[in-house]
């Protein structure tokens, strides 16, 4: 049976983030950072899979995209604040390219929304924050940091509440 997976923020090629998450990023190189988020990616998704990436994939020249063709599952992005490719290069990786994402009751965003959205929305699952936090349940934030650098399945998140 297949799943929803969510993350955000893998950064891919981004050598800074090494500096800003050390804690998390424990990393010698970037090198060493991508190759451990695609393994930690696949070894949580399945080719059959769904993963939404709630934005900010990738850092650098638009070639480093490529590095995305080695994930496993159908991929969608809900845009980050840093994915400035042009849509037509993320279209080569990303089945579905959104804004944002209503889905079971839940907004899915990059940047978390106003607390004045919840009258509409159960919940905002969001990335942008990594290791930063809101202190409001109805906040879930699903950037790598969070998750042992790998996506987390829908229904973990869902059932967490």
């Amino acid at each position: 049976m297949s799943q929803v997976f969510l993350t955000a923020d893998t950064h891919f090629f981004h050598k800074k983030i090494l500096e800003f998450e050390r804690a998390a990023r424990p990393f010698s190189s970037v090198e060493e950072m991508n190759e451990v988020l695609i393994d930690n990616w696949n070894a949580t998704v399945t080719k059959r899979d769904t993963v939404w990436h709630l934005g900010d994939v990738c850092f650098g020249k638009v070639e480093n995209l490529e590095i995305l063709s080695r994930l496993n599952g159908t991929k969608n992005l809900i845009l980050g604040n840093h994915d400035r490719h042009g849509i037509h290069n993320y279209l080569r990786y990303f089945r579905k390219i959104e804004a944002a994402k209503k889905y079971d009751g839940y907004l899915w965003t990059h940047i978390p929304v106003h607390p004045g959205q919840f009258y509409r929305f159960i919940g905002n699952v969001h990335g942008h924050l990594h290791s930063g936090k809101i202190e409001d349940p109805r906040y879930v934030c699903v950037s790598v940091e969070r998750y042992n650098l790998a996506p987390i399945a829908w229904e973990e998140i869902k059932h967490a509440k």
